[in-house]
């Protein structure tokens, strides 16, 4: 005799599940799509499910697969899957178990979509002449192995581009990912862009005249037939992971897809093992990702469950049309919702409502209004229109200056958030922050890379490897250890500005040397006020350019210009000591102990040597350059995906909108809702 969803929750002690969740929870082992919307306890709904078909004998725990894309979120649905399980077998206690030697080792299969493809990978991998035990690059060391590629390249079509190295590096390294992620050959791509090129060929008119292309169709032709010599490192950037035994998590799943469409034997295994799989967020799900689910679990019990307005990585592949495709992909499906709300008060639910309907409209799926649960808060929400931004992170610091003085029902701390469309903002907000003195943090390594005492040493290593630097060099010597005042930093750029114009000996060069200097496509021709810093720590004291600076700004700028040449004369230390040599001549390390406002300097300071310590893990030989072009691609890349950390109490968490997916707050402060800027113009 079955056990119906409700038996069972009053059974072990649950909430009552609603109309909408006893649907997913009783769903037949078929395939089925289930459109949750935010914070409508999928997770919880999941976890019931598995119990429901263990309280009816339908699978065994180990017959569970529950797939989804952080560590964080498998560790939470793992841990809500068991406890229901320890539940459940409580209960049943003195009950005959089908296997009563097995049941109490048996346990589900939860992990990211990425650690599944990886098991399936190293544990078929001779099956497509591949190493199980390839060795699995990081981000810092696949950013190097592609770096060393590029700077190794001799196609004169790079020069073309305009670009750094570590600009085309990164364009290869999301070139080489996107060919895994759509599941695209790179010289099928090449034919592509060269057909492609055929369209500025095409006769164009206007009336009876012919004209010349759209400015349009020109650049779009210009930015395709880029491709070609990107592919070309693209392809020779995977040979060389091939030839080395290296694997990305990208190449996991290509390679698990290639074993399942050569191995229906490895393929079949799967599907005996597991009986009931569990996909969540799967409107992030990749091409190659949704490729390997289908070709495994295809007309099996898979349930997926996905939301397209909280899809946030379209950047690497993913596209929230594989929802409506998922019958296509998987077979006949039925169709479930989850639309109530279980974290949200009643006024912001209507506000999200608002601000969603046009993206609900232009759904591939039925997307339902989210609605409040039972006895939900109305909430508060305020508005404001302010004139300026500087004027606008004033009064967010001081609306959450007040509302964090404001208790919590619990009487902790409350916690609080600012939330933001692009992170270039985020600095602005956080020193206003600092001026109101509220605790304040902003996540990820932008966050880290943004902290002041890590902008002073990324700062000071971007001096000491470019004499181009000279934001950094202004930063340096504005600050506390130097405090050069405006006066003098414009002397400085006015002698950066002469000696630009003239060769190693100061003669001032001719008029024909000017110019072709200036139609040089180097980017090291140009006035450089790290030289300038030289000149000035050098210069006899009755030198005529120095008469334009104040004597206090001589005395300071020639100590900055000792410390830094004595910097780069230790340039070819070690990385790690480098660093720390840095950090404790600026005393950056006795400043952050000093600063009582700042809870988090010394720890930056120990996660910026993680990270560091991350990166020479794969390479203890990397150079000063690759580390910042790194750090550069990191901070860049820090914008997407979701933050692992909890909430702090009493202090102010500042990340991206995208972050923030799945994290929960007290307090949330949204600025920047401008037109085009949020919601975002495309």
């Amino acid at each position: 005799m079955s056990i119906s969803s409700l038996e069972l929750a009053q059974l072990l002690g649950l909430p009552e599940p609603t109309t909408q969740q006893q649907a997913v929870i009783e769903a037949p082992l078929a395939p089925a799509l289930v459109v949750a919307g935010a914070g409508s306890g999928k997770t919880e709904t999941m976890a019931n499910r598995v119990v429901w078909l263990l309280a009816n004998n339908l699978v065994t725990p180990d017959q569970v697969l529950g797939l989804t894309f952080t560590r964080k979120a498998a560790a939470g649905l793992a841990d809500r899957i068991a406890r229901r399980i320890t539940q459940l077998r409580l209960v049943r206690a003195g009950t005959p178990s089908r296997d009563p030697e097995r049941a109490e080792f048996d346990q589900p299969t939860v992990s990211t979509y990425n650690s599944f493809a990886s098991g399936l990978f190293r544990e078929n991998a001779l099956l497509i002449g591949r190493e199980p035990e390839s060795a699995l690059l990081n981000d810092a060391s696949s950013w190097q192995l592609a770096r060393r590629i590029v700077t190794h390249s001799s196609d004169d079509r790079l020069v073309a581009f305009g670009s750094s190295i570590d600009a085309i590096t990164e364009k290869v390294l999301e070139l080489s990912h996107q060919l895994n992620d759509n599941v695209a050959d790179a010289s099928a791509v090449e034919s592509y862009a060269e057909r492609f090129a055929g369209l500025a060929d095409l006769p164009y008119t206007s009336g009876k005249a012919k004209t010349a292309p759209y400015a349009s169709v020109t650049k779009a032709v210009s930015d395709v037939a880029a491709l070609a010599p990107l592919l070309q490192l693209a392809e020779q950037y995977a040979l060389e992971k091939r030839r080395r035994g290296l694997l990305e998590f990208s190449d996991q799943v290509a390679l698990a897809l290639q074993i399942c469409e050569r191995s229906p034997a490895t393929v079949q295994s799967y599907r005996d093992r597991f009986r009931v799989v569990l996909l969540d967020e799967y409107q992030d799900t990749s091409v190659v990702q949704t490729e390997l689910l289908a070709a495994l679990f295809a007309g099996h019990g898979v349930m997926a469950v996905g939301d397209p307005h909280q899809s946030i990585y379209g950047w690497r592949g993913a596209s929230a049309a594989n929802l409506a495709r998922f019958a296509g992909d998987f077979g006949s499906a039925s169709e479930f919702a989850l639309s109530a709300s279980w974290r949200n008060a009643t006024t912001i639910l209507d506000a999200a409502n608002l601000l969603v309907a046009p993206l609900s409209a232009a759904s591939p799926v039925t997307v339902e209004s989210l609605r409040a649960r039972p006895a939900a808060p109305a909430g508060t929400l305020i508005g404001a229109y302010f004139d300026d931004m500087v004027e606008e992170s004033r009064a967010v610091a001081r609306w959450l200056k007040a509302e964090l003085e404001r208790p919590s029902g619990d009487g902790e701390r409350r916690t609080a958030a600012i939330l933001f469309r692009q992170r270039r903002h985020m600095g602005l907000f956080a020193r206003a922050l600092a001026d109101l003195r509220i605790p304040h943090h902003i996540l990820g390594i932008g966050g880290l890379l943004s902290a002041p005492e890590i902008v002073d040493l990324v700062s000071a290593l971007r001096v000491v490897h470019d004499p181009t630097a000279g934001s950094e060099l202004i930063r340096l010597l504005s600050g506390a250890r130097w405090a050069i005042g405006p006066r003098d930093l414009r002397e400085l750029a006015s002698v950066a500005g002469w000696l630009h114009s003239r060769h190693w000996s100061q003669v001032a060069v001719s008029d024909d040397v000017r110019k072709r200097m200036r139609e040089s496509v180097a980017i090291d021709d140009g006035r450089s006020i790290v030289d300038a810093l030289d000149f000035v720590g050098e210069a006899p004291d009755g030198h005529g350019q120095l008469s334009g600076f104040s004597a206090l700004g001589v005395q300071r700028l020639r100590a900055a210009a000792r410390q830094l040449s004595f910097f780069r004369s230790r340039a070819g230390l070690a990385l790690p000591d480098l660093v720390r040599l840095i950090e404790q001549e600026l005393l950056l390390d006795i400043e952050v102990i000093a600063n009582e406002a700042s809870g988090l300097g010394a720890a930056n300071l120990y996660a910026f040597r993680d990270e560091l310590a991350g990166f020479l893990a794969s390479d203890e030989q990397a150079t000063l350059g690759a580390f910042l072009g790194w750090l550069d691609r990191a901070a860049r890349s820090d914008t997407m995906g979701p933050r692992s950390e909890d909430a702090e109490r009493g202090t102010v968490q500042l990340l991206t909108i995208h972050g923030a997916k799945g994290l929960e707050w007290e307090v949330v402060a949204v600025p920047r809702m401008t037109a085009n800027e949020l919601p975002a113009a495309s």
